[in-house]
């Protein structure tokens, strides 16, 4: 029988190809699924053609069709659809430069799916690879201690010395009021002296590589033991003395291999459909040898508004 399926049932059929081939049986009784339910001018519809639009659906949706009904319904639909495609065929449509690449494309899609996404899934990968992947990158799955604080930046230890008692007697602007006041960091006081989260070398949480904070600020941070202590005078060099204030700490955090199990499967799988893809690319290189020729492409002419554009100069 030569019929289009309506777009969502050819799409659905990609998608469950693989239960299809779970599901059918080792030997179909091909007699019973060969039996014609439906003729349309030379071409037939069978049971067997029926049971496999059927299958494409979900098994909520299958159990719809036990209803003669509803089944018959779904002849009707191929019906029609057989219809259609034989009117479409009779003008031409076959040779449409969209169905073309609807056929290209959806054969590409299938092809990938099959081939690399369903033969091997995160599923198979097995334990002691999942095991061994969690070994080798095991920095992957730790996050170290991070701790928050904000300082006020000062030109001397006299004034730094001045800030911390008066913080500590709770007199005069709290904290955050006299970094915006009195700090000289003007990367921090807008923001109150926060010097946001950082590792115990000073890296910045989630800022580019290179970006930290003093090292002597954060050794300090490190050292306090809970929050909204306070340091002693910072000296930070060059004459700039700093006083800080701890004000978070995110203790370090380990998954274990059952808890980082299922992130490693699917990239496991994910390396190993890429290395297939590469691979079978390459293969094709070798055995088909295609051919490219950038400099004919000047000849190529966009459209645009029904105006056509020509290409820039190659």
């Amino acid at each position: 029988m030569r019929r289009i399926w309506p777009i969502f049932l050819a799409l659905g059929a990609i998608f469950a190809a693989q239960a299809l081939a779970e599901e059918a049986p080792a030997k179909p009784d091909e007699a019973r699924r060969a039996r014609v339910v439906a003729t349309v001018g030379a071409e037939t519809i069978t049971v067997g053609e029926l049971e496999d639009s059927i299958n494409t659906r979900s098994v909520r949706a299958r159990r719809r069709f036990g209803d003669p009904a509803v089944l018959r319904e779904l002849l009707d639909e191929q019906v029609k659809n057989e219809l259609f495609y034989q009117g479409a065929e009779n003008l031409g449509y076959g040779d449409d430069l969209l169905v073309r690449q609807f056929v290209d494309q959806t054969l590409v899609q299938l092809y990938v799916r099959q081939e690399f996404e369903e033969a091997v899934t995160p599923q198979s990968v097995s334990d002691e690879a999942v095991a061994t992947y969690y070994e080798e990158h095991s920095d992957t799955f730790r996050r170290p201690e991070m701790r928050r604080a904000r300082h006020i930046l000062v030109a001397s230890k006299k004034e730094a010395a001045d800030i911390v008692r008066q913080l500590q007697s709770g007199e005069g602007p709290a904290f955050r009021a006299l970094a915006k006041e009195r700090s000289l960091d003007t990367e921090t006081k807008l923001r109150g002296g926060d010097l946001l989260y950082f590792n115990a070398d000073g890296g910045l949480v989630g800022k580019p590589d290179g970006a930290r904070v003093d090292p002597t600020l954060a050794k300090a941070a490190f050292e306090l033991p809970k929050t909204r202590q306070l340091s002693k005078p910072l000296d930070l060099g060059d004459g700039k003395w700093s006083v800080l204030e701890l004000t978070g700490i995110r203790p370090e955090r380990i998954q274990t291999l059952e808890q980082a199990s299922a992130v490693i499967r699917k990239k496991i799988w994910r390396d190993e459909r890429e290395a297939a893809l590469t691979k079978t690319i390459s293969d094709l290189r070798a055995e088909l040898e295609p051919e490219t020729f950038p400099e004919r492409m000047n000849a190529v002419v966009l459209e645009r508004s029904g105006e056509p554009i020509e290409p820039p100069n190659q």
